[in-house]
């Protein structure tokens, strides 16, 4: 199935100006971010040199009917990318992306009791196989494994996919994801040409399902462990492969239990031939809070 231009940007549209009358309590929400990143080589690599990479992301959402909103996020991205200065296999910063200006994400939302359901252009890593505790390195292989980005083409930034995706809560603290995206993300470089809707089986189709569950003590979560399987299905590629991740608090300070020390471990694997490597391992550190009256704060340490 394909959708071409005009529904999405109308939509998109809507939104912005806030203008969707589906209930009387319809409203619309617009952020903007800036990100940079300034790195430099001093030795080592191809070339020494140093680079600033950055993007202003401007986001919307639309709350529609009951449990319902529409969310669009576009991107401007600048900048020289480190990995053409150090050469690395993956990519050094997670931010990465040709100078340009397109649509990244664009979903429509439906939460009900204990699940959810979300249809649009979205990215893998923001829904699956990432580590909480992780997030706050900027190498890319502590959002999402190597296993897959590099193997295989992935719905990840900058390159969204249109995909399926459904939550459903079997306990209170056990989940159950699934969905099904596009397996040949768009990166053609304009701005009406990101509004790529296609999710046909002749392109590919990339499957994935996790089970997530959560140890939790006193309102506060304190293990988070992950298993996942995932599959593409291409006319020139097929891969498939598992991933597992935790996510652990070791230390906790007395007057605030959201500070102290936490760990994380990731391990994926393709059980088959490999395009490029079967098997990646990280874990790391994070403390939260290091520093007195400033909770905000983290010091980690990981290694991939």
């Amino acid at each position: 199935m394909k959708c071409k231009h005009l529904i999405p940007i109308l939509f998109c549209l809507l939104s912005l100006i806030g203008i969707s009358k589906l209930n009387a309590q319809s409203k619309t929400n617009i952020g903007l971010d800036l990100v940079e990143d300034f790195s430099s080589v001093i030795d080592g690599g191809i070339t020494q040199g140093e680079t600033l990479m950055g993007f202003i992301s401007l986001s919307h959402e639309t709350s529609l009917w009951s449990g319902a909103s529409l969310k669009g996020q576009h991107v401007l991205n600048h900048g020289k990318p480190l990995t053409d200065y150090v050469g690395d296999l993956q990519t050094i910063s997670n931010i990465e992306a040709p100078r340009n200006i397109y649509l990244y994400e664009f979903i429509l939302e439906q939460k009900f009791k204990g699940h959810k359901l979300i249809v649009g252009k979205s990215e893998i890593n923001a829904l699956f196989a990432f580590s909480t505790h992780g997030l706050g390195f900027i190498h890319s292989s502590f959002g999402i494994g190597p296993e897959m980005s590099v193997n295989v083409p992935l719905a990840t930034f900058p390159y969204a996919a249109m995909g399926i995706y459904t939550n459903i809560q079997i306990q209170k603290n056990l989940h159950l994801s699934a969905a099904v995206y596009d397996g040949c993300p768009n990166t053609e470089i304009g701005y009406l040409k990101s509004y790529d809707f296609s999710l046909n089986s002749k392109r590919g189709l990339f499957w994935i399902g996790e089970i997530d569950y959560q140890i939790t003590k006193e309102k506060t979560q304190i293990s988070t462990y992950k298993m996942g399987v995932w599959s593409l299905q291409g006319n020139s590629q097929r891969e498939s492969g598992f991933y597992a991740i935790m996510d652990q608090k070791l230390l906790t300070e007395d007057e605030d239990p959201t500070q102290g020390l936490h760990v994380f471990a990731q391990y994926g694997r393709i059980p088959n031939n490999a395009s490029v490597f079967k098997t990646y391992a990280g874990l790391g550190m994070v403390y939260y809070g290091p520093l007195s009256n400033r909770s905000q704060d983290q010091i980690g340490l990981a290694w991939g």
